[in-house]
């Protein structure tokens, strides 16, 4: 019993990569205490970290498998313990437990998955080992090995079957699986090429169908119970020539294969042989199907697991999956119905029908500031005056040289100097046109609103007695009777949009209040921004409130028309696959 232990231990951490150390605790069946250990490999180590997981199968029944840092390599790489129960006829005899490589999620599952198929190859060869040898059993774990070591199914399979003839001094050993409902011969020992349609195939391929139709082991020539079976096509493969075992391979409940055992008719198979010959396919069967189901190509694997799946659906059992396909079927019946009005979102910007500047008329300072953002203001309220000290200087020095030449050309007139009255009457001009334009900027000093409503930019109040340029945006002034709505669409969505198309408009600030739009205007340049291209679209609104303001945000839709459900909600889908279609295919 030791022996078979070490050697499962053995050939399990050799299946797994990455495997680090493993121990393996047993004890009286369901009783314990689980204190009989062996360990992989040989030495000592710190085996703390497994003992606690093993602990955990033990008290759960159940296979566990945790992660933790790796204190003793300077990396710190994490390491996984896995733990396993370990059953005979039902009740819990051991655990075997694991430290290994850290993996992903998947993988950690498929190692679990794995060490579960060892634990039942175990628990058949330790029900095989009281009425084996224990040269029987290591045979039994070679077999295995063989079927395992093999880079590929084909591979593997010819050697079981070689070996297979050698050890029962075979004069031939078949092996076949199935595929999509029907039986194929993968090997024949000593043979590397089959021709599935040559005769010799065509007699194994029926005896082998012959066993899996009555569901039982055959020998021919049948002796005792076995004369109650068909054995026809086995006759006609022995020919009065040799004797025939045929061993149907089982997985799951299921049959997978047959393997096909051929003798002298001097050596038949005994009871004796013919029981070990079913043990090696109860283990050596679901590992060579295994494998072959991995290495088929990736459309077969796809057929079959959507025969797996259609035949869950449509057989017995799985009403979960029935219900969930029946609800799935039925929403998307009714999505290829029923019909909604299509609206596209975008987002939307409010902005004023009116926006007036208030510039600075001249250079200056800032002398006082009657209004800011947000302020509402009427038709020539003050917004603003700048500093006039200097224009005032300037008017006295103006007034003054005027009343100056004012006096002398009176004097010039008196005296009769014509070409002084002309010289000082052309210089009274220029006087008189500078004082006007004095004046004139004396007046541009205070600035007013152009209009009645809402301030949106400017604030002057942290700025007085700052200098300010000619032309420079002091105030901006929006009226509040008239205002647009600025759509910013997607440039995949554009091609939808026309003008006059209705929609509604819920802004931020009024997340209550629909409000009908209509488009009125497209603006055909792609604008970049926030990680996207967008078209500038502009509507106008069907009514408007006293507490929209400009600059306000929202949301607006606008209705293209009436579509189907599936349509609306797979449209987004089907553009990405066929730009991707076009992106791709030559």
């Amino acid at each position: 019993m030791e022996n078979i232990l070490k050697i499962w231990l053995s050939q399990q951490c050799q299946m797994l990569p990455g495997s680090i150390q493993a121990v393996l605790l047993s004890g009286p069946p369901d009783e314990g205490p689980y204190n009989q250990a062996l360990f992989w490999p040989d030495g000592p180590r710190e085996h703390s970290m497994l003992n606690r997981v093993a602990q955990v199968a033990l008290r759960t029944n159940q296979a566990v498998i945790k992660t933790r840092n790796n204190t003793a390599d300077e990396t710190g790489e994490p390491l996984d313990a896995l733990a396993c129960p370990l059953f005979q006829g039902g009740k819990l005899f051991g655990v075997f437990a694991i430290e290994m490589t850290n993996r992903s999620q998947a993988m950690q599952q498929a190692a679990v998955q794995q060490v579960q198929a060892g634990a039942k190859w175990l628990e058949t060869m330790i029900l095989l080992h009281g009425a084996s040898t224990r040269e029987q059993l290591v045979n039994l774990v070679e077999l295995v090995a063989t079927g395992l070591e093999n880079e590929t199914f084909r591979v593997a399979a010819t050697e079981v079957v070689n070996e297979l003839t050698k050890r029962f001094s075979c004069q031939r050993a078949s092996l076949g699986f199935m595929r999509y409902n029907r039986l194929r011969v993968e090997a024949i020992s000593h043979s590397t090429r089959i021709d599935q349609q040559t005769s010799v195939i065509r007699q194994l391929r029926d005896a082998m169908e012959e066993a899996l139709d009555q569901g039982s082991t055959m020998v021919y020539p049948a002796a005792g119970r076995d004369s109650l079976f068909i054995s026809k096509m086995h006759a006609q493969l022995a020919q009065q020539q040799s004797a025939i075992c045929t061993i149907p391979l089982i997985k799951g409940g299921r049959a997978v294969g047959a393997l096909l055992l051929e003798r002298s008719i001097d050596e038949p198979f005994h009871a004796e042989t013919v029981e070990q010959c079913e043990q090696i396919g109860l283990l050596i069967g679901p590992v060579l199907e295994t494998r072959s189901r991995e290495e088929r190509a990736l459309p077969a694997k796809i057929l079959d697991s959507a025969q797996r799946w259609f035949g869950k659906l449509f057989g017995r059992r799985h009403l979960p999956l029935k219900v969930t396909v029946a609800l799935s079927v039925g929403l998307l019946v009714w999505l290829s119905v029923a019909s909604s009005i299509f609206s596209i979102p975008s987002n939307s910007i409010l902005e004023a029908g009116v926006c007036q500047a208030v510039v600075a008329p001249q250079q200056g300072y800032i002398a006082d500031a009657h209004a800011r953002a947000g302020d509402l203001v009427r038709a020539g309220d003050l917004l603003a005056t700048l500093d006039k000290q200097d224009l005032l200087l300037e008017q006295r020095k103006w007034q003054s040289q005027r009343a100056q030449l004012l006096k002398e050309y009176r004097k010039a007139l008196a005296g009769l100097d014509r070409a002084a009255v002309a010289i000082l009457n052309a210089k009274r001009a220029q006087a008189d046109a500078q004082l006007k334009l004095v004046e004139q900027q004396l007046q541009r000093t205070t600035l007013v609103a152009p209009f009645s409503g809402l301030v949106v930019k400017g604030d002057l109040s942290q700025a007085l007695g700052s200098p300010v340029e000619r032309g420079e945006v002091l105030y901006e002034v929006a009226a509040t009777d008239s205002y647009r709505v600025v759509l910013q669409v997607d440039d995949r969505d554009i091609g939808l949009v026309s003008l006059g198309q209705r929609g509604k408009l819920k802004l931020a600030g009024l997340p209550e209040q629909a409000i009908g739009i209509e488009i009125d205007r497209i603006t055909p340049v792609s604008i970049s921004g926030e990680g996207r291209n967008y078209f500038r679209v502009e509507a106008v609104m069907n009514s408007h409130s006293d507490l929209m303001r400009p600059g306000m945000e929202g949301v607006a839709r606008i209705e293209i028309g009436e579509e189907k459900l599936l349509w609306i909600w797979s449209r987004r889908l089907v553009e990405w696959l066929r730009l991707f279609a076009w992106n791709r295919l030559p």
